[in-house]
């Protein structure tokens, strides 16, 4: 595999996975689209102009991001439509199969009949954007097929350099670096409601980067497994490096500060991209 690859440079600047994921993103749009994407979804040529402005618009709704996905094998005729929620006050999943993409400038969003918010889980395939997607997220992706897991593959769920990145919702639960030999760890712990192995796991898309860092270490301090076990209360930032963030677990309030700091590495942040500086969180409590 040649070094220009990004995620094999990360791995060799010892970037950290910790506050990473995208973030503060609770309210998801999910539209099936089978043929190719564009490197920036919104320019498929699959998706009419007006389709386009759409979603564009319903995109101008806070904490909202699209995600373009498929899954090898099923007819594309009734292209299928959802909209997750993973507030972590509620967590529901809307479901809209449509006769062409042009319907969806007739929905409203808050009509969608809702499903029950059983769990999906999204790898990202987007290779158009970045090779290192396609290689990783393709066998990840069928691995979990394998094992029975409702999974889709996903257009650019950012962090091409942790590929295979995967999303896993409605929970909002981002991860990376996953490999087909991880497949059946992974699947047992989101099966029995746990987060799974740390090292994977780049943080909670509702939260914002200090937060997912934050939350992560905390879990490790407590040995906490449960994804449901911790409760944000808040997170202040006490300066333009350093935040504060509170959590409510089953042995009352917990306080975890976090750092950015420069690590000194560098790595490119796309395949034959420039290198750029590498930061990391770390637990300064």
């Amino acid at each position: 595999m040649a070094l220009r690859e990004c995620s094999v440079a990360s791995l060799k600047a010892g970037e950290s996975l910790a506050g990473t994921a995208v973030e503060s993103i609770d309210h998801w749009l999910l539209l099936e689209v089978t043929d190719p994407w564009a490197p920036k979804v919104l320019q498929s040529d699959a998706l009419p102009k007006p389709v386009r402005a759409r979603l564009r618009q319903w995109l101008q709704t806070p904490r909202s991001r699209l995600q373009l996905v498929r899954r090898p094998g099923r007819s594309a005729k009734r292209p299928l439509f959802m909209v997750v929620s993973s507030t972590r006050d509620s967590q529901r999943v809307s479901k809209l199969e449509l006769d062409r993409y042009e319907d969806l400038l007739g929905v409203d969003l808050d009509a969608i009949p809702d499903k029950s918010p059983q769990p999906m889980c999204f790898v990202c395939v987007h290779g158009r954007r970045d090779r290192c997607c396609a290689l990783h997220g393709s066998s990840v992706f069928r691995a979990l097929q394998a094992r029975g897991v409702d999974v889709w593959q996903t257009s650019h769920l950012g962090g091409h350099r942790f590929a295979a990145c995967a999303l896993w919702l409605p929970e909002g639960l981002m991860y990376g670096r996953l490999r087909r030999e991880h497949a059946d760890a992974f699947v047992a712990a989101r099966k029995a409601g746990e987060i799974g192995e740390l090292d994977w796991f780049r943080g909670r898309c509702t939260h914002d980067r200090p937060t997912q860092a934050a939350e992560i270490f905390l879990r490790r301090r407590l040995g906490e497994q449960t994804a449901s076990a911790l409760d944000w209360l808040t997170t202040v930032p006490e300066s333009d490096s350093i935040w504060e963030s509170r959590f409510r677990s089953s042995s009352g309030e917990e306080v975890v500060r976090v750092r950015l700091e420069d690590t000194g590495a560098t790595r490119p942040a796309s395949c034959g991209g420039e290198p750029e500086p590498v930061t990391r969180f770390v637990d300064v409590s």
